[in-house]
């Protein structure tokens, strides 16, 4: 009898922080987002001279966690799931640990995209969407293979999730995503009336 495996499966962690005081961090998180964003000078000038349709403190801030008080409690509430995401990886650290190591906001305004891109020099990678309008963009994770399949047809187009080229993943104010920095993500155009805000984040390995 014929047998089909599934190896070298990619894994995405995802949670809801939907639920008790994370309901309210979410709400926190908004305000502090949108405030920093307001105050943030050189961040507005790198996002609009790196044509980031929005804004984005990537390059500008790198002292969030001390800055504010609800981001702090954010990589708080980050480090378990990270944590767990590894286990489910079966991940060897050798007896060290990964640690947060860069956290920025994104204001991502109407007409506004991400192009494909990986997280160098990290372990695990995350967003957490604190705002998401109706006709927000969803996160689009790429095949990392896709680069060897040279002579390879399409896709059906009613393909499993797990057979397919592109997985798009539709978030909600709450939730949080991880996944191996290695693995190439996008976000496509914003459609949505307003701003889709989320905070996004790197873990290393220390």
């Amino acid at each position: 009898m014929a047998q089909l495996k599934s190896l070298f499966v990619t894994r995405i962690y995802r949670h809801e922080l939907g639920g008790g005081g994370s309901r309210g961090l979410v709400a926190d998180l908004e305000h502090a987002a949108l405030a920093i964003a307001s105050d943030d000078r050189a961040g507005q000038a790198w996002s609009k001279a790196n044509g980031y349709g929005g804004y984005t403190s990537y390059a500008s801030l790198t002292d969030l966690v001390e800055r504010d008080p609800v981001i702090a409690d954010l990589a708080t509430a980050l480090s378990p799931h990270v944590q767990a995401f590894a286990r489910e990886a079966d991940l060897d650290l050798g007896g060290r640990k990964l640690v947060l190591d860069s956290i920025w906001i994104n204001v991502l305004e109407p007409g506004g995209y991400h192009t494909a891109h990986i997280h160098p020099h990290s372990v695990v990678s995350g967003t957490v969407y604190v705002s998401v309008p109706d006709g927000a963009s969803a996160i689009r994770f790429e095949d990392p293979r896709l680069p060897m399949m040279m002579a390879a047809p399409p896709r059906r187009q009613r393909a499993r999730e797990e057979n397919r080229t592109f997985v798009s993943i539709e978030p909600k104010p709450g939730t949080l995503l991880l996944w191996e920095s290695w693995l190439r993500h996008e976000v496509p155009m914003n459609k949505a009336r307003s701003e889709r805000i989320s905070i996004s984040f790197n873990y290393r390995w220390s």
